[in-house]
Order: structure tokens, then C-alpha cells, then sequence
């Protein structure tokens, strides 16, 4: 039964049951967290969602967000193993007719629909399928849902990881640990050992690549995020500190664009008025050069305590925001024992 969804966007998506079939074990699904496989017609234009995909993020260095394969249809079989899909086309081509079933093809009759499906041919798998029963209804639809399918395939992969990070259960002694000392904790995962510990400080590690995760907690007011997290940093990990300058990058046909690499809002952390700070830190006093990498910090008082989460990554030569995406996902396990 076709079930609406909500993306926190203005598109709509619908939940696709494909043809009533009866779920059986799956096999695993192939390919990497930032791989997508786009099946689409040549009739369509696709490029606004390739960039989108593509997007390029600096940690400091550049990278694309995924990596889009275009998949031809005479391999569609192929094709359906892979973990993240997106499927382009009309409701009377013979591969679209075959993947909708009658309440999707009833939904077209109002126009163009973005479709979701989980686990469809094998299991870790997101299919998107952006359908309309014409060519023109179709692109309009492809043409405004670029940013609604790149938030569902990030959305649906940190979701599967989340699952991963925690398969195979967590540190609970460590984590009891961070309660009695610190009256609030994390659920830590197997692997990450400790590496600080000081009366209102914890942090924990984890290798190839570097990751590392941090709770503290104090009386004293967090005024500046920024310089906080400098003078701890600094002064725990030789030198790491909040890279400030704004980076020149290329775009094709015009000038050096400059783009600061730190944000610094405010948001509900755990249903929690929270200040996030994301960006990149540097450490120019290491032997071999500085050294540098992506990673997001929380900061929030409750109940007189105030409270400095955070989680940087260093993986050279990897791509960054899944590591990153990993030490987020520590974060937000964030628990206080009252």
C-alpha cells in the first residue's frame, strides 16, 4: 500500500510497494556508501542531478559528496544489486511498467511523482524512481527534485549506518565510566579506546583513520565556541585549532569564488537549544607539515551544566563525511543521568 512521506522539503514522496510482493531474505546489496547508479533515458537531461550528487565539499581538501555511474538500460538486471539507484523514466517504457505497480500507477493520473523504496531487490538498498506518464511531466519533475533525492540517499545511508556503527553493541563499561564521571555519556562503540581523561574531560580514539570523540562537562559558562574549543584542543592535542581563512575555489567560466569552511548555528540537539559548530581544524605545529580535517562540536547548558560534544576525523587520502557522519552519530547518542 503506497503511503505518503514527508522529506522536509517541499516535494512529496510517496512509499513504494512494488507489485504486492511478498518479501523474502535478500542478499546484500553491492557497492559503496558513495556510489549511485542514475538509469535514465537519453531523452532526459540529468545533469542538474549529477551536480547535485557530485556536490564538492572541503575538509579542507575536495571531494564529491558520490561518485554517479549512468547505468544503461539493456544492464538493468544488473544494475539492481546496488546499494543507492535512482531510476528515471515514463510510466509506458517496458522497465518502468514492470517496476510500478497499479496504486503507483494510479498516483501518476495526478502527475509526475517521486517514488521511495527500501530493501527492493536486495537489502541495504534505497531505490528513487522519479516517473510521470509523459517526457515533459517527467523532466519538469526530475528538474526541481535534484536536492529532494541527494537528502533521501544521505538520509537513508546514515540510517543504515547507524545500524552498522552499533551491529555489533557498544562499550558499555567505558560508557559507564563517562556516567560517573561526567553525569552524562555516549554510547561508545567497539573499537575506540580512551586516550583522555581529566575531571570535567573525556576523549576517545579510534585508528585508520583517525577519529576521535570528546564530553565535557562544567560549571563554567561556554562563551566563544570558537576559542573554547581552541584552548582545549590546543592544549590536549599539540596545537589543533579552528582553521579561520577562506579557501579560493574554482568555478568553471569564472572567477576564484572564496568560501569560509565554518558554520556556526543554532539548532534542537536533543530536543536541547544547542549551538553546532562545524568546520575544519589544522595543526601547523606537527612534524611533516600541518595536518587538518572536518569535525562538528555541540555546545549547550542544561540545568546549570554546560556541555562541549565533539567529534573530528583525520583520514588522509579518504574520502571525509562518512568518517564525519560516524562521529556525529557517537554524538548524538548523547545521554545525562539526572
Amino acid at each position: 500500500m503506497i503511503k505518503k512521506h514527508g522529506i522536509c522539503l517541499t516535494l512529496l514522496v510517496l512509499i513504494l510497494t512494488i507489485n504486492g510482493c511478498k518479501r523474502v531474505s535478500l542478499p546484500h546489496s553491492i557497492g559503496s556508501r558513495d556510489s549511485v547508479i542514475l538509469i535514465a533515458p537519453a531523452i532526459f537531461q540529468v545533469d542538474s542531478l549529477i551536480n547535485v550528487l557530485e556536490k564538492t565539499q572541503y575538509y579542507p581538501s575536495e571531494e564529491n559528496v558520490f561518485n554517479v555511474e549512468i547505468g544503461s538500460l539493456s544492464e538493468f538486471d544488473r544494475y539492481k544489486f546496488w546499494r543507492n539507484i535512482v531510476v528515471v523514466g515514463n510510466s509506458k517504457e517496458s522497465y518502468m511498467d514492470d517496476l510500478l505497480g497499479e496504486e503507483a500507477k494510479q498516483e501518476l493520473k495526478k502527475g509526475a511523482q517521486l517514488f521511495l523504496e527500501k530493501d527492493l531487490w536486495v537489502r541495504l538498498q534505497t531505490v528513487v524512481v522519479i516517473a510521470g506518464e509523459n517526457t515533459g511531466e517527467t523532466q519538469k519533475l526530475l528538474d526541481r527534485s535534484s536536492e529532494t533525492v541527494y537528502r533521501i540517499i544521505r538520509e537513508e545511508e546514515k540510517a543504515r549506518f547507524t545500524k552498522v556503527v552499533y551491529m555489533s553493541g557498544y562499550q558499555e563499561k567505558e560508557t559507564e565510566r563517562m556516567e560517573s564521571l561526567l553525569g552524562a555519556s555516549y554510547k561508545l562503540p567497539l573499537g575506540y579506546r580512551l586516550v583522555e581523561n581529566e575531571d570535567d574531560f573525556i576523549s576517545y580514539a579510534r585508528k585508520n583513520p583517525d577519529r576521535l570523540i570528546t564530553l565535557l562537562s562544567r560549571t563554567l559558562v561556554i562563551k566563544d565556541p570558537i576559542k573554547f574549543r581552541d584552548s582545549l584542543f590546543s592544549k590536549h592535542f599539540n596545537g589543533d585549532e579552528v582553521y579561520m581563512d577562506s579557501i579560493a575555489v574554482n568555478s568553471a567560466g569564472k572567477e576564484n569564488e572564496f568560501l569560509r569552511l565554518i558554520s556556526l548555528d543554532t539548532i534542537k540537539f536533543k530536543n536541547i537549544k544547542a549551538v553546532q559548530l562545524k568546520g575544519v581544524w589544522i595543526n601547523e605545529k606537527v612534524k611533516g607539515g600541518p595536518m587538518g580535517g572536518p569535525f562538528v562540536s555541540y555546545i549547550f547548558k542544561k540545568e546549570g551544566i554546560w556541555y562541549f560534544l565533539d567529534g573530528h576525523v583525520f583520514a588522509p587520502g579518504k574520502k571525509k563525511w562518512p568518517f564525519l557522519e560516524e562521529v556525529d552519530i557517537i554524538l548524538n547518542t548523547f545521554k545525562r543521568e539526572f
